[in-house]
């Protein structure tokens, strides 16, 4: 390779990043062509063909440049920023202050205000030159195999290193492209357990027409391996949709069986034939330390589940990593709310800099498309969840042989994953701002601060010794690595040698990776097969940002019994519960925002509270649990020591904000739950300006609406919390905002419009808190205008909500109801006025929403109500006849839940256990409402 061409190669790479002060980093990229010109030397017959350099040379020296980049762009757009200051620079224009920063005297001023950058630029092209010569010499040494096995043949063309993150000095995943146009990647993964997996997948599917392909084809040697470079691509036309996600799903229990974790996004490929794993690094994940209880219980059992693979959606409540990074995809991926990156804004110009935007999850390469267009894996979770069983189900069969395989196979290991890779990230890009890169000292200050946690490994001693071994790494731009040989418990570090601490010890984890295996098959099969075929459902139905967007076609997998058998549904619970002792729990999905994530079950009425409140009235109508669980030890379990000091609006419902947890309470009691097992914290109250609040403060559902309906339906249980804002101010307040009671403009609905306020009116009128009359002045005369001019808006024209509860008739036949029998109607006369809007109820059309909230449950209920409460019993047999024309049409499957295109949702206003409440009114006149969703 001639000096000239070597020469075009670097100026072309120069150039291609002038935007970013390319030509700064010319002396040191000098340095490293001269290293790539020394390769072209005397050596072994044949070995000067086997590559052709100069083309070769051009793909490593760009890859140097863009670490190059990485490395100093921080510094060298902050030196420009701050330029005037410098009486050098301070006039100097971008090109200026480039030709400046790429001469003798520029960069010398800077590597002389940042000497630890020098040593960093020198460290990257001295172990991206190592590491590229180790990879060419092992396709020299196993240019056989790599013939046999992939056809390749001609001289190498093109190496690209940096395909995945570094480690163990500089070595990083690397793809190799000879001159028939095949591509081979190369991995430096000692000891590999891809052959472990292998030898698995071959005892239940020889031929591979089961599982699919799997994993990539790969050469295995005891330090890298070779694997065939897998392209994504079209699900083929034979197999379709269906049959690649039933492959999706099969791969899910293949790998939930084995243990693995952190298969995430970049670590799966979509390909014609189905799912690819390309990295089984971590394909037995050691066990994590959990604590007792409850919590650790559910820990434990997250841990054992299909949820640890990462290959579906993972996004916890409270998790710092609230972006989907699944292998399974997601149509329209979220920037995180937590996490920031930096850019590089207009580079090029005088405006160069840096602007923080929110970090993302991409997803690409992983999804399966038909003719380029994803497919929304939400909707064939059927087949995912129908794969996933059969497949356990032929693994079951071959139990015996695979524990046998697990036990025999030696000369593999597993990286452990101490913590999320996204932390050391984080800490390696501050480490390269200018105020870090004084000295090598000074980053590794920095780079020790990260927190002393780490996964699967106990003691104080241990973490710090870990600490320092990650900062060791990150210092020398590596990622951290950790494993653990197959029939050992040390961790071993970047260069292979054990981890010590101060006191020699070595850090230790919980099991070795055969044993972790071990267990990890035998939880596989001993747990109840109904938990990951539901996490499955719950982490698709997490996977969506905005779980109020236009539903999808619903789909329901094989876990999910028909509306109609209450029993099945029991049984699917009772396969959920964890921690069968004092502190049963489960996980199910919540509300977060506009989105949902997982967590244990939680208190609030409309998500795991409701659940509890169907369970205990079951109960009560049954006899005897009908989950085993207690709903009371559940509640116990799941109620925090302290609620959040309730300030805003939403706080105050009793539907969804912290009273709710404490209606929850109230509500069991009521339903024969021993108080003594109930505990009720306080409510703490912050300072409130109730002549500030507006007309949207008093929303029902998630408002003082809901407040006030609170104090005047609960006055009298026992264990009432009475602390919040003065009840009598807050009535006035909402008198003087409802507006004229003779108009109306926005909103009717119950739940967000005005019949909820003159529900919360008409329920404390009725319980005599109205002293001054105002409010009852108001109530006659809006019920006075209402009868005459029936007043409608948006929703209550909307065909697919005109009889919810939420914003439909269902609703505003409640609040009429309290409305008029506040100001005096008879049950008679109150029958008569509402009959149009319950007329609504019955004859409106059919959605197939079950949900309390905006579905049919919400209609089943109201009718009940009505007619409990106005002497109307025909109401109880058009409540019968609607459920079962809902049933008729929708049980057996095609139904969906108030928010999203969930799988199954338990939840109380938008899930199952609000319309199996209803389906005990229907069947039990004794079952009666929670107070706050009825009242007396």
């Amino acid at each position: 390779m001639s000096d000239d061409v070597l020469q075009q190669l670097l100026e072309r790479c120069v150039e291609d990043r002038s935007g970013e002060f390319g030509g700064f980093y010319r002396p040191f990229l000098t340095e490293c062509a001269r290293g790539i010109r020394a390769w072209d030397g005397p050596g072994e017959t044949g070995r000067s063909c086997f590559v052709d350099l100069p083309q070769v040379a051009g793909t490593l020296l760009r890859a140097v440049m863009d670490a190059y980049c990485r490395t100093g762009v921080r510094t060298l757009i902050s030196a420009f920023r701050s330029r005037e200051s410098d009486p050098v620079c301070a006039a100097m224009a971008y090109d200026e202050f480039h030709t400046w920063l790429s001469g003798v005297e520029g960069r010398q001023r800077l590597l002389g205000l940042y000497p630890e950058l020098d040593r960093l630029l020198r460290l990257t092209a001295e172990r991206h030159l190592t590491h590229a010569q180790q990879v060419l010499d092992a396709a020299w040494q196993d240019r056989a195999e790599l013939g046999a096995a992939y056809g390749t043949d001609g001289p190498i063309i093109s190496l690209v290193p940096g395909l995945g993150d570094s480690h163990r000095g500089g070595r990083t995943v690397s793809s190799l492209r000879w001159q028939n146009g095949v591509t081979v990647i190369h991995k430096p993964q000692q000891e590999s357990a891809q052959p472990l997996l292998e030898a698995v997948r071959d005892l239940a599917d020889r031929d591979g027409a089961f599982f699919g392909p799997l994993v990539p084809r790969a050469i295995v040697r005891p330090a890298y391996l070779w694997q065939e470079c897998v392209r994504h691509g079209d699900v083929d036309e034979t197999l379709g949709a269906a049959g690649y996600f039933r492959r999706f799903g099969r791969a899910a229990a293949l790998l939930t069986m084995m243990g693995a974790t952190d298969l995430h996004h970049e670590n799966v490929l979509a390909t014609p034939g189905g799912p690819v794993v390309i990295d089984t690094e971590t394909l037995v994940s050691l066990p994590g330390h959990h604590g007792t209880g409850g919590a650790g219980a559910l820990g434990r059992e997250t841990e054992a589940s299909v949820l640890n693979t990462m290959l579906f959606s993972t996004r916890f409540s409270g998790a710092a990593l609230d972006v989907d990074m699944s292998a399974v995809g997601c149509i329209r991926p979220a920037d995180s709310r937590r996490l920031r990156t930096h850019r590089v804004v207009d580079a090029g110009t005088d405006r160069i800099r840096f602007d923080q935007v929110a970090a993302g999850a991409p997803h690409g390469t992983n999804m399966a498309t038909v003719a380029g267009e994803p497919l929304d894996p939400r909707l064939w979770s059927d087949q995912i969840t129908a794969g996933f069983h059969e497949a356990r189900e032929r693994l079951r069969t071959h139990r015996e042989a695979i524990e046998d395989t697990v036990e025999r196979h030696r000369g593999w290991s597993v990286r452990q994953v101490l913590r999320p890779t996204y932390v050391y990230a984080r800490f390696l890009d501050a480490s390269t701002h200018p105020a870090y890169l004084s000295s090598t000292a000074t980053r590794t200050d920095l780079l020790s601060k990260m927190p002393q946690r780490h996964r699967g490994v106990e003691g104080v001693e241990a973490g710090e010794a870990l600490r320092h071994a990650e900062a060791a790494q990150l210092v020398d731009l590596d990622i951290p690595f950790f494993d653990v040989p197959c029939d050992a418990r040390a961790l071993r570090g970047n260069g292979g040698e054990p981890v010590t601490t101060a006191s020699h010890r070595t850090a230790d984890v919980g099991s070795t990776p055969t044993e972790a295996v071990q267990r990890a098959v035998r939880d596989f099969f001993e747990r109840p097969a109904v938990r990951d075929l539901t996490y499955i459902g719950y982490a698709l139905g997490s996977s969506v940002d905005d779980v109020w967007e236009e539903r999808r076609t619903p789909v329901h997998g094989s876990c999910c019994p028909g509306l109609a058998d209450a029993s099945g549904w029991h049984a699917v619970l009772a396969g959920l519960v964890v921690s069968q002792d004092e502190q049963p729990t489960w996980l199910m999905p919540k509300l977060d925002g506009d989105g949902l994530r997982l967590g244990s079950v939680n208190t609030p009425l409309h998500e795991g509270g409701g659940l509890m409140l169907y369970l205990a009235e079951a109960a009560r109508v049954h006899g005897a649990p009908v989950i085993g669980a207690d709903p009371g030890a559940v509640y116990a379990a799941a109620m925090p020591r302290e609620l959040p000091e309730t300030t805003a609006p939403t706080d105050f419902s009793p539907f969804t904000g912290a009273l709710s947890s404490v209606v929850t309470g109230l509500e069991l009691v009521r339903r024969g739950v021993d108080p003594s097992r109930i505990p009720l914290p306080d409510l703490s109250v912050g300072d409130l300006d109730v002549r500030g609040l507006t007309v949207k403060d008093f929303d029902y559902l998630n408002g003082f609406g809901g407040y006030l309906l609170y104090r005047a339906e609960y006055a009298d249980e026992a264990g009432l919390l009475a602390t919040g804002p003065d009840t009598g101010l807050l009535l006035d307040r909402l008198v003087e905002l409802d507006g004229p009671p003779d108009t109306h403009q926005g909103p009717l609905g119950l739940a967000h419009g005005r019949f909820g306020r003159i529900a919360a009116m008409s329920a404390l009128v009725l319980r005599g808190a109205d002293p001054s009359g105002r409010a009852t002045e108001h109530l006659a005369a809006f019920a006075s205008s209402y009868l005459r001019h029936r007043w409608t808006d948006e929703a209550l024209r909307d065909a697919r909500s005109t009889g919810g509860w939420c914003k439909g008739h269902a609703g505003a036949a409640f609040a009429a109801a309290k409305l008029l029998r506040s100001v005096g109607c008879s049950a008679e006369q109150t029958r008569e006025a509402i009959a149009p809007e319950v007329e609504h109820i019955i004859t409106g059309d059919l959605s197939p929403d079950i949900s309390f909230c905006h579905g049919v449950a919400g209609r089943l209920a109201m009718l009940c109500w009505l007619a409990d409460h106005l002497g109307w019993p025909q109401l109880r047999s058009e409540a019968v006849a609607l459920s079962e024309r809902f049933l008729d049409r929708y049980g057996q499957g095609g139904w969906t839940f108030g928010i999203g295109s969930v799988t199954d949702l338990p939840s109380f206003l938008y899930g199952r256990s609000g319309w199996h409440y209803t389906q005990l009114m229907l069947r039990d006149e004794s079952v009666r409402l929670p107070l706050c969703l009825g009242g007396r």
